[in-house]
């Protein structure tokens, strides 16, 4: 019994340790506005940014960090994005990252 129990943890630390850190990603394209809007995470009130998938719907606000992202305002981005979603993260961080693989467009808003 006791020999059956060191094998299932042995066998459980060895699926960890080869686990991949993500539990899946895919390929989008966003807009990101030129102003971010005020928001509420948990107790703490920020700004976030304002993203869309077409260029005719309606901003939605996003938590969601943005990796590798130099945003400035101002300015309205077409972006390339792996959203990556992690099997496990700590409990103050998204499980959720966007990572920039490409900026398609940029250009100033008025």
């Amino acid at each position: 019994m006791r020999l059956a129990f060191l094998a299932a943890i042995a066998l459980s630390l060895t699926a960890c340790a080869t686990a991949p850190a993500d539990h899946g990603s895919r390929s989008r394209l966003l807009y990101i506005a030129a102003t971010k809007a005020p928001c509420t995470n948990g107790v703490m009130k920020t700004e976030c940014f304002r993203y869309r998938e077409e260029a005719t719907d309606a901003w939605q606000l996003t938590y969601v960090p943005i990796e590798g992202f130099d945003w400035q305002p101002g300015n309205e981005y077409l972006l390339k994005i792996t959203e990556v979603h992690a099997k496990e993260a700590p409990g103050d961080a998204s499980r959720v990252t966007w990572h920039v693989d490409k900026v398609v467009e940029q250009h100033p808003v008025n």
